[in-house]
């Protein structure tokens, strides 16, 4: 795995060129689908690691377009050996934890305004909440050099116009990228494409379930483990308000019901007393907007974790990618489509080796 450092004659986010990393003793990257992916670079203090890659560096290696950023430095100082340190970060995504969803109305104007999206497509919507906060910004110091957000998703999904409390970005993104069952993706500068920018991509993967089929059988995979539940699986809600309240029932009913509390205070708590007429109408709308997005925010506790065998004629980034919907075919009498949502990529002593984590594919609404 060939890491490298991105080197920008600009801003960090500028990113024009790299250096090649040197010194590691061991390397695990993960990508993944919705949250963030997540690095670690363990290697000898003397190695020189910890000058060359300080906090706040972003970096990539030469087989993957995704750039994350270096948040830790961790140490394990012992006096009769060199002491190792232990380098983690985050995919470049997280930089969207620095932003406040609503921040460029407050700029703009002293007086409370809802940050409304207009009723569109999910994906649309998330490229447009992110471009108003990273690109868009009333002050430019808000504004992310060289990064802008797009979509490569399509299809069918939700539409509805959406009032989003002021809460870190990052966190809404991830709201509404479950609720269309959607992933978001770093795409680097890369020189043959257009504009030159770092791309925040917002995407569903490909379905390649018909022609990537992992089987036991055919021994495409070592090693499996599985686990399906609905354990902590909400299907209804309660959304409760100062003075409204109202419920969202998607799911089953009687036995098969079970309902979640979503706190929407912030809607109504504002008011000094219950409203009525229009006023209501309008508020009701917007808990029934929250309510679903809290259900559809949830995930099957879903635990796929298989390690490919080398023999396996399916290589990742070749013949799949995160997000892809494949097929697996194991020990349940049936082959089931599931999507790529990790990948844990390890390099050690003992050679490298990679791990995709499969996930039920479909938003839960």
């Amino acid at each position: 795995m060939d890491v490298f450092k991105c080197v920008s004659t600009a801003e960090p986010t500028v990113l024009t060129q790299g250096r090649m990393m040197q010194g590691a003793k061991s390397i695990m990257w993960t990508e993944r689908y919705r949250d963030p992916g997540e690095f670690e670079i363990v290697g000898q203090l003397s190695s020189g690691l910890r000058e060359f890659l300080p906090i706040g560096s972003l970096i990539s290696h030469t087989n993957t377009l995704e750039v994350m950023v270096v948040e830790n430095h961790e140490i394990d100082e012992d006096e009769n050996e060199d002491p190792i340190i232990k380098i983690t970060g985050r995919s470049l995504e997280v930089i969207l934890e620095g932003r406040i969803v609503g921040t460029n109305l407050i700029r703009g104007n002293s007086l409370v305004k809802e940050y409304i999206l207009a009723s569109a497509y999910t994906w649309v919507q998330i490229t447009t909440l992110i471009t108003d906060h990273i690109a868009n910004a009333t002050n430019i110091n808000d504004h992310f050099e060289n990064i802008s957000a797009g979509y490569s998703a399509t299809g069918t999904g939700v539409m509805e116009a959406r009032t989003i409390k002021p809460e870190e970005l990052h966190k809404t993104v991830l709201t509404l990228l479950a609720i269309d069952d959607c992933g978001i993706k770093v795409v680097r500068r890369n020189p043959l494409t257009t504009p030159l920018v770092t791309m925040l991509t917002i995407h569903k993967g490909v379905d390649k379930s018909n022609s990537v089929i992992f089987s036991w059988k055919a021994r495409d995979m070592d090693e499996v483990d599985y686990l399906w539940s609905n354990k902590k699986l909400k299907n209804s809600a309660m959304v409760i308000g100062r003075y409204v309240n109202t419920a969202v029932d998607t799911g089953p009913a009687k036995y098969d019901r079970r309902i979640m509390i979503v706190a929407a205070d912030d809607i109504d708590g504002n008011l000094s007393a219950a409203p009525a007429g229009a006023a209501l109408t309008d508020i009701v709308n917007k808990m029934q907007i929250r309510g679903k997005q809290a259900l559809a925010s949830q995930n099957l506790i879903t635990i796929t974790r298989a390690d490919i065998s080398d023999i396996s004629k399916y290589q990742y980034r070749v013949d799949f990618n995160i997000g892809d919907l494949v097929s697996l075919d194991g020990n349940f009498g049936e082959i089931a489509k599931m999507r790529v949502v990790e990948y844990a990529e390890i390099q050690d002593a003992n050679g490298e080796t990679g791990h995709p984590t499969f996930g039920v594919p479909g938003a839960v609404t």
